[in-house]
């Protein structure tokens, strides 16, 4: 399934760069969703923010294990493949920019709530999180305990 994190890198990068051209907040779906482009200096909710060096170990190491995870268990359930990869292209294509620009170009904005600006590699994450621990509860809900 390496396609899947192929096609979900170039997804964010094409979307970054696509946002790098708006000139402020495009409104996509009135009162739901917004386009602005943000400088992300930190990660999730702004958190080590300044903390570049940090933050890119963090996401190397990260990344080395789910490859190690993913060729070393070539037999492990597609739906948690399937998100694993996920995760990578999407820590993958923010450390690309916070290699290349310093910071973490964001730029989906949520209208009807407060919330952090972020990308499609956030999308990513999150999903790929997702489908991992539905995979790892499908695993866990067919063995017997006792």
């Amino acid at each position: 399934m390496l396609w899947l994190a192929i096609v979900a890198f170039a997804l964010d990068r094409v979307t970054k760069l696509w946002s790098l051209t708006l000139d402020g907040p495009i409104p996509a779906l009135p009162g739901i969703l917004n386009f602005r482009p943000v400088r992300n200096y930190g990660a999730a909710f702004g958190v080590f923010s300044g903390r570049t060096v940090l933050l890119v170990a963090l996401v190397l190491v990260l990344c080395a294990a789910l490859l190690f995870v993913l060729f070393r268990f070539p037999q492990m359930q597609k739906t948690a493949r399937a998100g694993l990869w996920l995760v990578f292209a999407g820590g993958l294509s923010n450390l690309y920019d916070r290699l290349r620009y310093g910071y973490v170009i964001d730029f989906l904005e949520f209208d009807f709530i407060r919330f952090p600006v972020f990308n499609v590699a956030d999308v990513c994450v999150v999903l790929g999180c997702v489908l991992a621990f539905i995979a790892l509860l499908r695993a866990e809900g067919g063995q017997k305990h006792g």
